[in-house]
């Protein structure tokens, strides 16, 4: 039987066209032509009989519902995300200060932070606390016209007192600037107070307070008013102890406030919004 002649088929004739025009051209001297993408994927794409076969994708796996009871351990706040696990906290941490007997200075008197306990927004740090019942130690203790003016100046940026947390650096009174064996002890009882009461901002109110709260060797690395961070993301801003401010008259204090009005404004910017709780 003859072999049969496929020189008149469509795909020969379009290949012997092909040939012929790529002859010409590398006659010519042409030694690059363009391909087109498609063209070349398909003269590169193995035989139909080799080609592996693109599996069929698979669906995903439907993730593992808990049954009831281990849902609801599942969703439990974090220890502390709680009111009542927070005052438990609190109470525990009030109980070791009010223990403590580790300096000279510690006496039945403490100072106990007080003020809001869950997610206060703003944690205000007292440096000062002077044993006496003069006007200058109580206004170190924020009593009086100094925890008045301090009210005031967070009133005037839009925070109440329910706002606040209120604590001090050192726990018991002292007689001037603390030694540094009292600070390192009362130092440690305050970062565990942070820690605990989680505030969006810390205020650090005089050198003593900034220098316990940033672990800085010299207070006067904080300036007024510089944003510093107290472990990896609670915002410190340090500002003039209100006292400071009372004890002086108008025109010296006047430059002193400004800055702390400055500083209560940058304040202002690092506070999230509230949230609202609808009803």
């Amino acid at each position: 039987m003859p072999a049969s002649d496929f020189s008149d088929h469509p795909a020969i004739q379009a290949i012997d066209s092909a040939i012929e025009a790529l002859t010409i051209l590398r006659e010519n001297g042409t030694k690059l032509v363009p391909v087109s993408p498609d063209v070349w994927r398909a003269f590169i794409a193995p035989p139909a009989s080799q080609a592996t076969p693109t599996p069929a994708p698979q669906a995903p796996a439907m993730p593992s519902v808990p049954p009831p009871a281990q849902a609801k351990r599942a969703t439990k706040a974090k220890a502390g995300d709680t009111p009542e696990e927070r005052a438990a906290a609190i109470a525990e941490l009030t109980a070791t200060i009010r223990a403590c007997q580790g300096c000279p200075y510690a006496t039945e008197e403490r100072y106990i932070g007080h003020g809001t306990t869950y997610h206060p927004r703003v944690m205000v740090v007292n440096g000062a606390c002077l044993a006496g019942d003069s006007a200058m130690a109580e206004g170190s203790r924020l009593e009086g016209k100094a925890g008045e003016l301090l009210r005031n100046m967070f009133a005037a940026i839009g925070l109440s007192e329910n706002d606040l947390y209120i604590t001090s650096v050192m726990k018991c009174p002292v007689h001037g600037r603390p030694d540094a064996a009292a600070l390192k002890t009362c130092t440690a009882f305050l970062h565990k107070e942070i820690l605990t009461i989680k505030p969006e901002v810390i205020v650090m109110l005089g050198d003593v307070a900034a220098k316990a709260v940033t672990a800085k060797d010299s207070a006067a690395s904080c300036r007024v008013g510089q944003l510093l961070l107290f472990g990896t993301n609670t915002p410190a801003i340090k500002l003039y102890h209100p006292m400071r401010i009372l004890m002086l008259d108008d025109l010296l204090a006047r430059p002193l406030k400004k800055e702390n009005w400055d500083a209560l404004k940058l304040l202002k910017t690092r506070l999230q919004p509230v949230d609202l709780i609808p009803f």
